[in-house]
């Protein structure tokens, strides 16, 4: 009886050790590198797809190729990195689309003292261009919760928007 309570209990300490493990890696959200291949096929029509992703600390690189039975091609590359000294994530997208379109866009998350900022670049394939930025702040002494947008479209129609929230000590006003 005391060997089973002791086996019980080294695969319950086990357990939670391994638990304690897994919520680190994935509080850190780090990423790992990869490579898969898929291809589907419906009746006469398949489409084939091949993504690739390299994966350091603090930054990743991840490739995707598409390619139909009727020879159309897509790709698309995504390159995000972190900066620990300016506490700034920029993600970059690059892709071409099926009719040989082009998007691109560039994002950037950056921690502030009381919330975070991100700002968005995105180019069509006919060179316009739409931006956006999102601010949040949070007032920890007054519990009030700030989010901002402002954007501007490809048509150059600009849009903004601003929501406070506070929490009494009720619940959401």
């Amino acid at each position: 009886m005391q060997a089973n309570t002791l086996i019980l209990s080294a695969f319950i300490l086990a357990g939670t050790l391994a638990n304690a493990a897994q919520a680190d890696s994935l509080r850190l959200g780090q990423r790992h590198s990869f490579q898969t291949e898929v291809t589907r096929t419906a009746g006469a029509r398949n489409l084939h797809r091949h993504t690739e992703q390299v994966a350091g600390k603090h930054q990743i690189q991840r490739t995707t190729k598409l390619a139909t039975g009727q020879g159309k091609t897509a790709s698309r590359t995504v390159q995000g990195s972190y900066d620990s000294a300016t506490k700034t994530y920029t993600r970059t997208m690059d892709s071409t689309r099926p009719n040989g379109d082009t998007v691109s866009s560039v994002r950037q998350t950056s921690k502030t003292d009381d919330g975070v900022v991100r700002s968005q670049t995105r180019t069509n394939a006919a060179g316009e261009v739409a931006t956006k930025e999102v601010s949040v702040s949070v007032d920890q002494q007054n519990q009030v919760h700030t989010r901002t947008v402002e954007a501007s479209g490809y048509n150059g129609q600009s849009y903004s928007a601003s929501v406070s929230r506070s929490r009494a000590e009720g619940g959401d006003q």
